[in-house]
């Protein structure tokens, strides 16, 4: 698993395909990268809409969302438009990016979010996530790695 203080992985390549979101009132100056299992699932529906409950929040702090798991493009696309999710999707659909992370995957990712700072570097790791509080808890990291 990737630790606080390192440098973030290379998002490019096929494996990094976004589906754009709204568009940003202010810089980005933090990048919240979060793996779930599963598009449409109870728990991760949860945690995506807790997201976007907060989008303004995240926004006015200079952090970007990214939500990441192994659904395809086509997927993510339903499962945003569905929830009305403002922040981008990776289809993920071969691990790389999950790997690059050191993101356990088993029968899906191992819920683990991960903040970057301006700087490049993690500033935050949130391995096995509880969905409860958690964006609270992701905002607040958000807020100290600015």
């Amino acid at each position: 698993m990737i630790a606080a203080g390192e440098g973030r992985p290379e998002l490019q390549g096929d494996h990094a395909r976004r589906e754009r979101g709204e568009r940003r009132r202010r810089p980005v100056e933090v990048l919240v990268l979060y793996f779930y299992p599963r598009d449409e699932t109870p728990g991760c529906t949860r945690e995506a809409c807790s997201f976007r409950d907060a989008f303004s929040a995240y926004s006015e702090a200079g952090a970007d969302i990214v939500g990441v798991s192994t659904d395809s493009a086509e997927a993510h696309r339903g499962f945003a438009q569905h929830h009305r999710l403002p922040f981008g999707l990776i289809a993920d659909t071969d691990g790389r990016l999950a790997g690059a992370f050191g993101v356990p995957v088993s029968s899906g990712y191992t819920r683990t979010t991960v903040v970057i700072g301006r700087d490049g570097r993690v500033a935050r790791v949130f391995p096995n996530v509880r969905v409860d509080g958690h964006s609270d808890e992701v905002l607040a990291a958000v807020r100290a790695a600015r």
